[in-house]
């Protein structure tokens, strides 16, 4: 396993494990970094943003809910910038 499979991973896990991170990634034309606060924990995206059905994803893409944008965005392993916990953070969104 690569390191950005790895970071990938770490992604994933805690994406399930309902935090919010905050992400940094390059866009596809390389030219600007993107800073988003993502998430797949349910109280935290509105109900009409929750998923109607789970569908196979390609295991080297990441799909979340941008809490900033209020939507879900998709983005490729490789394009991981850095990557900051916001746990405490969804814990007070949650409480």
């Amino acid at each position: 396993m690569t390191p950005t499979q790895e970071i990938a991973s770490i992604i994933r896990t805690a994406l399930s494990n309902g935090e919010i991170i905050s992400v940094t990634f390059k866009k596809v034309d390389g030219s600007t970094t993107y800073n988003r606060k993502i998430t797949r924990n349910l109280i935290v995206i509105p109900k009409d943003k929750h998923p109607k059905f789970v569908r196979g994803e390609n295991p080297h893409y990441i799909t979340a809910f941008d809490v900033a944008k209020g939507d879900w965005i998709r983005f490729h392993e490789d394009s991981i910038v850095g990557v900051m916990d916001f746990s405490r953070e969804a814990e007070k969104i949650c409480s």
